[in-house]
């Protein structure tokens, strides 16, 4: 399930510029980091916007820094989306925020429509 955040009162000086949906349904998100090539494993998507992605539960996750460039394989039952993204912030020990990179036409469409299948199980 999944619920856009902006009905939850973000601030006007949220830098945001996609609208954000929290994940509360089955997503799962695998997680490589692309600079050593090597799987940090499964973490959980706690929201997600045409930008990027804030994950969370990562086991991995307190070796995660900000600037790497890490691959992202998106699995929701009905389809695969495999993406490139940047981590941009740390949210707290446990959750970081993921920019998507070099997204392509076909890429930003696949997240809409991900974001769409997953808002319509609300």
């Amino acid at each position: 399930m999944i619920t856009n955040s902006d009905s939850n009162g973000f601030h006007s000086h949220d830098r945001r510029r996609f609208p954000r949906y929290y994940v509360t349904s089955r997503l799962t998100l695998a997680i490589e980091d692309e600079s050593q090539k090597e799987s940090l494993g499964l973490g959980e998507p706690q929201d997600i916007s045409l930008g990027g992605v804030r994950v969370a539960n990562l086991p991995s996750g307190t070796n995660v820094k900000i600037g790497d460039q890490l691959g992202l394989l998106l699995l929701d039952g009905e389809d695969a989306l495999s993406l490139m993204g940047e981590v941009v912030h740390h949210s707290t020990a446990d959750t970081f925020g993921v920019e998507f990179r070099d997204l392509t036409n076909q890429d930003q469409r696949a997240v809409g429509d991900l974001i769409g299948r997953l808002h319509a199980r609300l």
